[in-house]
């Protein structure tokens, strides 16, 4: 018989590297956005690009982050699956 499932091992590990993804891709972003913020611009121009920047940047870093999140529990959560499937026979 063929092998059939994940090894649980590799699933954690690979889950591990994603959410460390994550938090690298937040920190870089918290680095940019401290750098954007203090820039020594006044006028509509800078308003409209921090706007910009705090509107749509920073919601596709987070959305971005938040999926990474989610599909390292996914991961996790398969190898759980699998740990006890294994286990069982």
């Amino acid at each position: 018989m063929a092998f059939k499932g994940m090894d649980p091992e590799a699933g954690r590990e690979t889950a591990n590297l994603v959410k460390e993804a994550a938090t690298v891709l937040s920190d870089t972003h918290d680095s940019v956005n401290s750098e954007v913020m203090s820039v020594a611009w006044v006028g509509p121009d800078y308003d409209n690009f921090t706007n910009d920047w705090t509107s749509y940047l920073s919601g596709a870093k987070q959305a971005l982050a938040d999926a990474y999140t989610a599909k390292a529990d996914e991961l996790n959560k398969h190898a759980d699956e699998q740990d006890e499937t294994s286990n069982q026979g």
